[in-house]
């Protein structure tokens, strides 16, 4: 078994304070034996800055759905947490806004993008040991893929509820809920004249909200009260969409149908960890039709019916981090195959992507590191560029400098961090046409410099 753990390798929650027998998915909340009885509060965030070389604003140069996270905008997650208990019972309630884009120090707008990441209940333990259940508003997901802020198994955003059970070395959960995008795909509306004595209003004309459900099981390997362990997770979701009516914009007589529709995922993960912050996970999945395109996505193109049967994602990824007392070193890579719903030949909007990054770290002091991120990234689309008129290959080489400051000690993962971080990017000419206009100012850059500050930290968060 030792054997096997040490091939296989780890999975580990990676919120500070966390052990690795606690078995949570890094994207869960702080289960509420953490968070207490009365008031609790949690956070996340990430602020930074930039410059390029030519003196603009400092920019990504990602030719990949998920790639470098370190010039990723502003995002400040607040998490509230009340709850109590009731005998062996625990409840409570999780409620999250968010901030993204942005700040008003940076662009003089007294305004913010703000989202509600979390609002439900939860109740933990009544009747039953292992047995819980929620409702509400949920981010609801698996581990993550750090280095990339990419989730490649599940990743949900619905209103809904769920259940899980744990039991010895078993566990299961299952979620089911909707989404209603604002997209004319899947809600209309037009203008109608005062009737009676009210004002004039608004008639839905088309509404047909996403029905989600997904299961996952998860298998546990190792003694209980031990670092060391692994885990087998196998995982699936249905999504479901209702047929309407759509209305032509600029056309308000003309209508066209638009058929129900439908999607899977199936997908498996394994994973292990030696000690704490120690761990490997890889990551396998397929979606078919809806689910190809994900959950707060609607479909860039249909089929002749009007449908996404034979819209296909196929995803491998892998995470990984290895500490020690003098160094730690983080682990990212994926493959990713698309293929659009439309099913013409040379396709431009099918594509086969890739990335693989690592990020060593050196603990000069136990609070001032130094970490180098390397990674390389590339995407070959399946059609012709209108500008190039030919088949894309966009390549980039990225090379990050980061001496970091971090107050609670030595660690890949330890936060607060407050960093300074240097890039050069090398794009090939492919990567400058997919990413940039030639009237954009930087559409003539193949090398790309990025100078930057920033800051992330997490306590008691839902992200984590």
């Amino acid at each position: 078994m030792r054997i096997l753990l040490l091939l296989v390798g780890s999975w580990l929650s990676a919120v500070g304070g966390a052990h690795a027998e606690e078995r949570r998915e890094v994207g869960s909340p702080p289960p509420p034996s953490e968070t207490g009885d009365g008031f609790s509060f949690g956070s996340y965030g990430r602020v930074g800055v930039g410059i390029d070389g030519n003196g603009h604003e400092g920019y990504a140069t990602n030719v990949v759905s998920h790639g470098s996270r370190l010039e990723e905008a502003p995002y400040i997650e607040l998490d509230l947490y009340y709850g109590g208990h009731l005998g062996d019972g625990r409840w409570r309630v999780v409620v999250a806004p968010a901030f993204g884009g942005d700040l008003f120090h940076y662009n003089g707008t007294f305004a913010s993008r703000f989202a509600l990441r979390n609002a439900y209940a939860e109740a933990v333990d009544f009747g039953v040991k292992g047995l819980r259940f929620w409702a509400g508003s949920r981010m609801y997901r698996g581990d993550d893929v750090y280095l990339f802020d990419y989730w490649p198994l599940d990743n949900l955003n619905t209103v809904g509820a769920g259940a899980g059970l744990s039991r010895g070395h078993w566990e299961a959960a299952v979620h089911g809920g909707l989404n209603l995008l604002n997209d004319p795909f899947q809600y209309q509306t037009i203008a109608v004249p005062a009737r009676g004595l009210g004002p004039p209003g608004q008639a839905v004309t088309l509404d047909r909200p996403r029905g989600i459900v997904s299961l996952k099981l998860t298998r546990f390997f190792g003694p209980a009260g031990v670092q060391w362990g692994a885990k087998a997770s196998l995982y699936g979701e249905l999504h479901i969409l209702p047929s309407g009516t759509e209305q032509f914009p600029t056309q308000m007589n003309r209508t066209q149908e638009l058929p129900s529709d439908y999607g899977w995922v199936v997908g498996g993960q394994l994973g292990g960890w030696l000690r704490p912050y120690t761990f490997l996970n890889l990551f396998i999945k397929a979606a078919g039709g809806l689910a190809a395109y994900g959950d707060l996505t609607d479909p860039t193109s249909l089929d002749t019916n009007r449908k996404t049967t034979s819209a296909r994602e196929l995803v491998a990824a892998l995470s990984a981090n290895w500490e020690s007392h003098y160094a730690g070193i983080m682990l990212g890579a994926y493959l990713r195959n698309f293929t659009d719903a439309n099913a013409i030949p040379e396709n431009p909007a099918d594509y086969v992507e890739g990335i693989v990054a690592t990020r060593p770290h050196l603990y000069l002091t136990n609070w001032f590191h130094v970490a180098v991120e390397l990674s390389y990234q590339t995407r070959q689309y399946g059609g012709f560029d209108p500008l190039a008129n030919r088949r894309l290959t966009p390549q980039v080489f990225r090379a990050s400098l980061m001496p970091i400051i971090s107050p609670t000690g030595r660690g890949t993962y330890s936060r607060p961090q407050i960093y300074l971080v240097g890039t050069v990017s090398r794009l090939n000419d492919d990567a400058r046409i997919a990413l940039f206009d030639p009237n954009d100012v930087r559409y003539g850059a193949s090398t790309v410099m990025y100078l930057g500050v920033g800051a992330e930290w997490w306590f008691q968060s839902s992200y984590r």
